[in-house]
């Protein structure tokens, strides 16, 4: 009996002063070493949270960035080790930096009729801020947007229509004094302009007959309105 202990104390001796003399070698070794209170740098810019962290004699290193809809670009998302907390002097900060919300490119939405583009701005999550019509022969058409197609802009962001409106049309009126009232027929059929001819004679012929018009000479009438030719 008296043997068995004395070979166990040989072989746990050793062992119990290998690991007192590790601990005692870690705890003075950590009583040594200079500490510091990891700064809290969430939310600042890589600028600003590089400058903060160097300051308190840490080291300061970008990890990754990644897609963030609530920080704005260059901005930090993530820091290890955790803020306010006792860390060795020297140690690395890594941190996520935000690159910012997702960014889409502006659709072409010129030569769409409004409801092709109003669902296209539905479809890509674009807010259709304002239509504004302008004359052109493209009616019921966008033929100009704002931002221009291809720009790289938010979700969410705002786009301006210009559309196409039906055209005014305006004509003059010239001196008719030598014009045939058969010219002037032809000619309003040419400009597609509406006219009617009232005729004072009953056989309803216009060769060598006087004519008046309802709109006086040399002024001028939207092609809207419709010309009376009055014969006499």
């Amino acid at each position: 009996m008296k043997s068995l202990k004395i070979i166990l104390f040989c072989i746990l001796a050793p062992i119990f002063v290998f690991i007192l003399a590790t601990y005692l070698t870690i705890s003075i070794t950590l009583k040594g070493q200079k500490t510091t209170i990891c700064p809290d740098i969430r939310g600042k810019t890589v600028e600003e949270a590089q400058q903060l962290v160097e300051s308190k004699g840490l080291s300061f290193t970008v990890l990754r960035h990644e897609r963030r809809n609530d920080v704005p670009y260059g901005h930090i998302t993530v820091q290890k080790p955790d803020a306010n907390i006792n860390t060795r002097l020297g140690r690395t900060v890594f941190v996520i930096v935000s690159e910012g919300p997702e960014l889409i490119r502006t659709p072409g939405f010129i030569g769409k009729t409004l409801d092709e583009a109003k669902a296209i701005t539905e479809e890509k999550q674009l807010v259709l801020d304002r239509i504004i019509t302008v004359p052109s022969a493209k009616a019921g058409k966008v033929i100009a947007q704002i931002p221009a197609e291809g720009t790289e802009i938010l979700q969410d962001s705002k786009v301006t229509f210009i559309v196409g409106g039906e055209q005014t049309l305006y004509f003059f009126i010239p001196d008719t004094k030598n014009i045939d009232v058969t010219d002037l027929a032809e000619e309003m059929e040419t400009k597609k302009i509406k006219y009617k001819i009232n005729y004072a004679r009953n056989d309803h012929t216009t060769r060598d007959n006087g004519f008046d018009l309802s709109v006086p000479k040399r002024t001028i009438f939207k092609s809207s309105d419709e010309l009376v030719i009055n014969i006499y």
